[in-house]
């Protein structure tokens, strides 16, 4: 008696495609799904940055265009959108002059800031800017810049124009005890809004220049250096300010002008989030 030879080839051939396709499945879901899901984080970190900027268009429109409420719908996809009012917020920054002209005063910002899961980054609206920084190593860097700037008039008098964008003061819950300024976070698909309070301006001359300073004071959340890197880039390098960082200084980091400085106007805009 002969045996059947065709019986053997088609459990053989069986075992091979099986054996193809759980190769397949496994190359698949070892090499494949890690990079379907960083192009899903690094599209949500996208995103962010967009909606972010696209805060930052509202805010401009409520101090700058003197707009009273701006109200926006967003996504928030792999993280969490974070508020936090300039009563729990601890990074600020603080403005002198050598010879007392400029009133000495703390200005504590607020921000808005986003979490993002996967990628350990956070992007955040702060004092007008947009940060992104990596939460597990030094640096970080601006995305889009706040509107600081020297204006010179046609007899060459210098005058820098500083606008502090705060979110949420203290003061308005002295005054309007219902106001919910409360931190607050998202997920998902939430709206922000935003009303444009009060304004505070300040202006007179600088005979003897101005000193900038930044503190990095939320070492407790974000780690190592807060958002130090990119205000030190920005004040030192690219703002057009000629600001020179004093070399060594860190926690307040110092920065003094290089270029005359005759004048200074300082405007704060007051602008509530009411709810995310």
């Amino acid at each position: 008696m002969m045996l059947s030879r065709e019986g053997v080839s088609e459990s053989l051939g069986y075992l091979i495609i099986f054996g193809l396709v759980l190769t397949g499945i496994g190359l698949i879901t070892l090499y494949g799904y890690p990079l379907l899901m960083q192009q899903e984080s690094s599209a949500n970190l996208r995103n962010m940055e967009q909606t972010m900027i696209v805060l930052q268009n509202d805010i401009k429109s409520l101090t700058y265009k003197l707009a009273n409420y701006k109200e926006t719908s967003l996504r928030v996809s792999g993280g969490t959108l974070f508020y936090g009012n300039n009563a729990s917020t601890l990074q600020k920054f603080r403005i002198r002059s050598p010879d007392g002209s400029v009133p000495t005063t703390d200005f504590y910002p607020g921000e808005l800031r986003y979490y993002s899961l996967s990628d350990n980054t956070v992007i955040t609206l702060e004092n007008g800017a947009v940060i992104m920084k990596p939460l597990a190593t030094p640096g970080a860097v601006m995305l889009a810049e706040p509107r600081w700037f020297i204006d010179v008039d046609p007899t060459g008098r210098r005058t820098l124009i500083i606008n502090y964008i705060s979110m949420g003061n203290v003061s308005l819950l002295l005054e309007n005890p219902n106001l919910n300024v409360d931190n607050m976070s998202q997920t998902g698909v939430g709206t922000v809004r935003m009303n444009h309070y009060k304004t505070y301006v300040w202006s007179g001359p600088t005979p003897q220049g101005v000193q900038i300073e930044y503190y990095p004071n939320n070492l407790g959340t974000i780690t190592p250096d807060g958002y130090s890197k990119a205000w030190v880039t920005f004040l030192n390098d690219t703002s057009g300010l000629n600001m020179d960082w004093v070399s060594g200084s860190t926690n307040p980091y110092k920065f003094r002008n290089i270029t005359p400085i005759n004048s200074m106007v300082i405007k704060e805009y007051d602008i509530l989030v009411e709810t995310l």
